[in-house]
């Protein structure tokens, strides 16, 4: 299954308010209710004033992981919310590129079991529950070759030994014809780039505004070909380009898009 995650990491890649919860009750706990259990017991009342002492470092901790999980939280949302074309989805590390898709199918109201750590390629990435039905997940984060037939037949395999329902791999590339024919018929389905990306941007929660190309002709504004927005004029205020005139994309720094402006 899927690499498992120690507490800390469990605790961070839930919701932040779990850890926000958890610091004051284990501070209650470890400060009065366990003393006040081991009264008569000396032993043990000696053993509940040493948690005692460690109460407020803990309570501390798990604010801090608190934090970290809802910094971790925004970064997720971001990954998922920012996405306008395949150049960008290709633009992301193999980690970010695992962080998007579970956070994609989050929104599809998935229960995800991931971690922060682990490789590129090291087996299945995340498991995918809901429904009552187990979907192994494999990422691949490939912008130049396509995923091959060994790489399905692999996670075939685990989902097999595993005995989980269906399997999945998703890529922000494409497949080879011998993957798309090892997958037919069987409970494995395979997600290239364009796919994740109108899975990615039919949940996102502000997608990139757009407008047709009628209104865009009407505005004499060029749309841009990554994200369908329409362009606005700019003049570079530095660089050897320094006062000339451009097109750029709305959606800048997210997109990056240009156009020169010709001279009169």
């Amino acid at each position: 299954m899927a690499k498992r995650s120690d507490p800390v990491q469990l605790l961070i890649l839930a919701p932040w308010w779990v850890s926000a919860t958890l610091a004051p009750i284990s501070f209650i706990l470890l400060r009065w209710v366990l003393p006040s259990l081991a009264q008569g017991n000396p032993f043990w009342l000696n053993v509940a004033k040493g948690f005692a002492r460690f109460a407020p470092y803990l309570a501390l901790f798990l604010l801090l992981l608190a934090g970290l999980s809802y910094l971790f939280g925004r970064k997720r949302h971001a990954l998922v919310d920012n996405q306008i074309s395949l150049e960008s989805l290709r633009a992301l590390s193999w980690k970010e590129f695992e962080w998007l898709v579970g956070e994609a199918y989050r929104r599809q109201g998935y229960a995800i079991e991931e971690t922060l750590d682990g490789g590129p390629d090291g087996g299945v990435d995340m498991v995918l529950r809901k429904d009552g039905q187990t979907t192994v997940v494999q990422c691949k984060q490939w912008k130049v070759f396509s995923v091959g037939a060994p790489v399905v037949r692999e996670l075939f395999g685990v989902m097999t030994a595993d005995r989980a329902e269906r399997a999945m791999v998703i890529t922000s590339g494409k497949f080879t014809r011998d993957a798309q024919a090892f997958a037919e018929g069987k409970p494995i389905e395979l997600i290239d780039g364009s796919a994740l990306l109108e899975l990615v941007k039919g949940v996102q929660a502000y997608p990139p505004p757009k407008v047709s190309m009628e209104e865009s002709k009407q505005s004499n504004e060029p749309t841009c070909p990554n994200c369908g927005t329409p362009m606005v004029h700019r003049t570079a205020g530095k660089g050897t380009n320094a006062g000339s005139q451009f097109w750029g994309c709305r959606n800048y720094p997210r997109c990056k898009q240009t156009f020169k402006i010709s001279a009169a």
